[in-house]
Order: structure tokens, then sequence, then C-alpha cells
């Protein structure tokens, strides 16, 4: 795994409390991402994600509704995927996790080069060190579990020449709302943004684009769990419902033969990471695209089975929600 050079942890800039004065002092989210995130960030990223752990279990265990909420949503999945989960282990392992997840990777900003390995363990890097090496483009198949915006600042930070395919992330860290608008030789990252909305003629740019990186030897960056509508999509029984899911990976893997390899960086206990590159696979164009989907999506399926505190987006948000199941009474 690649380090980067000591120069020094980065300067802490003055803490921008206008918020205070305006508007946003009415929403949770100003006081979250402007106030107890920035704060919290101060203290290194392993104080300040441990710090958030004990604050999210105790706020949703003193909140009534919302512990059931959870504890609703555990009962649901369970059920619809005949899941071997303790509910009341899960229901604590989602209410303490929560909080982290949803500071994404902005408690990473404070983090000096030469501490990643403290806050990060690797593994599978070598696959696309290997990939890149050779001048390959490589499709990197992320999704929603854990910490995955932490790991695409992890392979920001480390070099990785990469775009993000995706819909813009709100609420992010300050270098990677910079990364975002950086100008780049081949495509700038806001120019690659996906929208709900667009025009034939965006869409089909965006392609093009995704296209020139991949040939150029970079890396191109997808969710394979994106609930869409339109082409590119297939369904899948996923979570015990079928939703349609946005699958231009497979068209783009199978058009350029380039390797895809699938990230996965989850949330451990006390403010750490574990970030896990798998070994690369290439798609056949001539075999039907349902099976590489299938294998893509089981795979992440049984990672939530197995990891199901790190499945917070695919275990309550509207989205991923399984038919009705019992009440948690």
């Amino acid at each position: 795994m690649p380090k980067s050079s000591p120069d020094g942890p980065p300067k802490i800039e003055r803490l921008d409390l206008s918020w205070l004065a305006s508007s946003k002092i009415l929403r949770w989210k100003s006081w979250f991402y402007e106030g107890l995130v920035p704060q919290l960030s101060k203290r290194g990223p392993l104080e300040a994600g441990a710090e958030l752990e004990r604050v999210s279990y105790w706020i949703n265990k003193c909140w009534p509704m919302r512990w059931r909420e959870i504890r609703k949503a555990v009962r649901r999945n369970r059920v619809a995927c005949d899941a071997p989960w303790a509910e009341q282990e899960v229901t604590r392992g989602l209410a303490t996790q929560m909080l982290r997840y949803l500071a994404r990777d902005c408690i990473l900003d404070t983090i000096p080069p030469y501490d990643w390995s403290e806050v990060f363990t690797v593994s599978g890097y070598e696959h696309i060190q290997n990939a890149l090496g050779q001048g390959q483009g490589i499709i990197l198949l992320g999704s929603h579990l854990g910490g995955h915006l932490a790991g695409v600042h992890w392979m920001i930070d480390h070099g990785v020449p990469l775009r993000m395919l995706v819909q813009r992330p709100r609420n992010v860290s300050k270098r990677l709302n910079q990364w975002f608008d950086e100008d780049h030789p081949t495509c700038t990252q806001r120019e690659i943004f996906l929208k709900r909305e667009m025009t034939a003629t965006e869409a089909a740019r965006r392609m093009t684009d995704a296209r020139r990186l991949i040939r150029s030897g970079q890396c191109v960056y997808v969710n394979c769990d994106i609930p869409w509508t339109g082409p590119n999509t297939d369904a899948f029984r996923f979570l015990g419902k079928p939703v349609r899911l946005q699958s231009i990976w497979i068209d783009l893997a199978g058009i350029l033969g380039c390797p895809v390899i699938s990230v996965e960086c989850r949330q451990k206990p006390g403010g750490h990471f574990e970030l896990k590159f798998d070994e690369p696979m290439i798609v056949n164009p001539r075999e039907p695209r349902q099976i590489v989907f299938d294998h893509a999506l089981g795979k992440l399926e049984s990672s939530i089975l197995q990891y199901p505190n790190d499945a917070i987006a695919h275990l309550t948000w509207p989205h991923f929600r399984p038919h009705r199941g019992p009440s948690a009474g």
C-alpha cells in the first residue's frame, strides 16, 4: 500500500459560524455538518469516529420512536431475506453507526498523511496497481455499504486516477468538494456526474467521457445499487424486493473489455475503516448480462447479510424497503 509523504498535519482552518446567523440554524443538517462534525474532526478521525458512534447510539436509544423505526426496519429485512440476525444486536449496531455513516468522509479532512494506515486497513490494492501498471483502465464497482465515500477519499489521496460516474454526493469533506471541481485533462469530475433528468445528449456525452477515461488507462467508479429508471438498468430481487438498478457498468465493461474490481469499505468500531478491493472480473459480452448483474448484486447482498451494521442505506432507506413484514411489537 502506498504512503503519502509525511509533510506534517494539515493546517486547521477557522470554524465558519456564519450559519448561526441564518435560517440554517433551524436545520439539523447545519448543526451536524457545520457544527458537530467540524468540532469532532479536530480530535482526529479515530476519536471523532468513536465519539460519533457514542452520540449516535444514545440519541437513537433515548428517542423511543426512532429506536422502534430502526428495529422495525431490521425485522422487515430479516423476515424478507430470512437473515440469521439477532434483531436487538443489529438494531444496536445500526443505531451506533448511523451518524458515522451520515458524516461520510468529513472527518478525514484533518488526517495527517502518515496516519492513513492507523485509520484504514487495506487489502487487494495490488489488483488496481497491477492493472494500472499494464496500462489498463478499470471500472471500480462500489455500493452504498459502509463508508463508501471514505473509500473514495482514500483512493484520491493515494493517487488512484479515477472519476465518479454517480450523482454528485452532498455534505462531503472539503477535500472531496475541491476534487470535484479541479480541472482534469480528460474530463472534469463535475462534468461527468449523473443527474436524474438528463437529455439523450447529456447521457451520451457521459458515456463517451467514461470510455475515454478507461481507454486512457484511468478508473471509473460506479455504484451497483443505484435505483434508476429507463435504459441501462436491470431488475434484481434485492433484499426481498424486486428493484430496478442502474447497470451502465456492464455495458462499459462488455464493450471495452476492461477489468471490473469491486470495492467495499466497512465502518469498523472505534473510527476505523476496512477497505477491500476484490480480484478483477472480466465481463464476457457474449454472456447474458443478467448473469453478470446477478453475480454483482448477489455478492453485495451477501455482504449486507454478513455485515448488517454497515447497511444503513439498504436497511433504512425507502428505495430498498422490502414488502411489509411483522411489526416489531
